[in-house]
């Protein structure tokens, strides 16, 4: 296996302005002893609408406390969805931020 990182997904739920569900259909990791640890994962994006203002409720189905990239995972997606994917929806420029690994 190479040294390359991917990750392959696939739209497996969509509901215009409601939910976006990616399902990860294959990936390697290579930083990791499990390079295939998010294959089969899902990436939920929930949208809600309340007066005007639309919330995001994002939930990474397979990413458990017991999974080796946790720790990094968890402060990453903090990061791209709290702080870049918001900026880039309000301002039109994301934030970028090194990997971690």
């Amino acid at each position: 296996m190479s040294g390359d990182s991917f990750f392959n997904m696939t739209v497996e739920e969509l509901i215009p302005g409601k939910k976006v569900v990616w399902l990860v259909t294959d990936c390697n990791m290579p930083w990791y002893s499990d390079k295939k640890e998010w294959t089969n994962n899902r990436l939920i994006f929930d949208l809600n609408e309340n007066n005007g203002v639309t919330d995001l409720k994002f939930t990474h189905e397979g990413l458990t406390p017991e999974v080796e990239c946790y720790k990094d995972c968890v402060p990453g997606w903090t990061h791209w969805i709290k702080t870049s994917l918001f900026s880039y929806v309000t301002t039109g420029e994301g934030v970028f931020r090194a990997p971690t690994k």
